[in-house]
């Protein structure tokens, strides 16, 4: 079974972006490139609980 590495991919392309807006952006574009990362990092988190959280209740009963 492959694995979706998709929000892997996105999440990478996002960080660097983000070092090259840090660099060399105007603050306004660095604000942009952190809510973005925040954006990604809540979308992952939202995907990785519901696993989280089936993998809790198969232990109990």
């Amino acid at each position: 079974m492959t694995e979706d590495t998709g929000p892997e991919a996105m999440l990478d392309a996002c960080i660097a972006a983000y070092d090259a807006v840090k660099k060399h952006g105007t603050s306004e574009m660095q604000l942009a490139a952190r809510i973005l990362l925040q954006l990604v990092g809540e979308q992952i988190a939202q995907e990785i609980s519901p696993l989280a959280t089936d993998a809790s209740n198969e232990n109990v009963g």
